[in-house]
């Protein structure tokens, strides 16, 4: 039985494209406003897009070698997160989810795997042109994670316009900062993305919807940017033993669990109930 598309919010749907709009915008002007800083300023941005190197020439403190793999922790770290998005994609192909929503679960997925493997890629000799592997898969996940906030909140029809228009940009964002150092419509991406999910996690979800639990989706992000920015403090606080950039990639994965949660048959039981709801306040 598949089940009916979700009916759109019209009021939320104006909102919503507005934002995407400025969103978009965004990512246009980055490139333009960045160079026109560095021509004032006369600061060039390093084209890693980190700050700081280690004595031994990495942008992360743990720098272990085992059975010859260098960098083992942040590397075999990325294994979860290709296996939390190869378990999305089955759990998919047994869900009722159609249209924009499946569409944009099947992007999130796949932008999960492609980062297990291209993340993984980066960390063993990390250089910028590892990193554009790095990201291009987080910039894959981040615009299936848009979408599916979209329809989730919005309607199916704004998810699909989402969904198309923010992964060819979102990729392009990866790619730039390898060509001219430019971060800016990178970040533009990743927190302006998480912005506005955590602006649409604020209303109600659309009739027939997942029920993606955006909350946990955001908290899992936070969590992981927490652990990234406290790599070393992490590292010393477990007596060397795992890093917070170690920790950060097995958060990451966990972010693959709120919307197979709500994509497996269990979980679909969710959107009925919200019918249910919808039809007795009707009555």
């Amino acid at each position: 039985m598949r089940l009916p598309s979700t009916s759109p919010h019209p009021a939320l749907s104006a909102w919503a494209t507005a934002l995407l709009s400025l969103w978009l915008m965004a990512l246009w002007a980055g490139p333009l406003l960045l160079t026109a800083l560095e021509a004032t300023t006369g600061i060039a941005l390093n084209p890693h897009g980190h700050s700081h190197l280690y004595a031994h020439g990495h942008p992360f403190v743990d720098a272990r070698t085992l059975l010859g793999l260098p960098n083992a922790m942040d590397v075999l770290s990325n294994a979860p997160i290709a296996v939390a998005g190869l378990w999305g994609l089955l759990a998919l192909r047994r869900s009722h989810w159609s249209g924009a929503t499946r569409q944009a679960a099947q992007v999130f997925f796949v932008g999960l795997l492609l980062t297990g493997f291209g993340s993984a890629w980066y960390h063993r000799a990390p250089d910028a042109e590892g990193l554009v592997w790095d990201r291009l898969g987080m910039a894959v996940t981040f615009a299936g994670a848009l979408a599916l906030a979209v329809a989730g909140r919005v309607g199916e029809q704004p998810a699909r316009h989402a969904l198309w228009t923010a992964l060819p940009l979102a990729v392009l964002s990866a790619m730039l900062p390898a060509a001219n150092g430019n971060v800016l419509p990178w970040a533009v991406v990743q927190f302006g993305g998480m912005a506005l999910i955590a602006w649409l996690a604020l209303h109600q979800p659309v009739v027939g919807a997942a029920g993606i639990r955006l909350g946990a989706l955001i908290g899992l992000y936070a969590l992981a940017k927490g652990l990234e920015l406290g790599d070393e403090a992490v590292f010393h606080a477990t007596a060397e033993t795992v890093s917070g950039h170690s920790l950060k990639h097995l958060a990451a994965a966990c972010a693959a669990w709120p919307v197979i949660a709500a994509l497996s048959p269990r979980g679909s039981k969710a959107p009925a109930r919200l019918r249910q709801n919808a039809a007795g306040r009707a009555a």
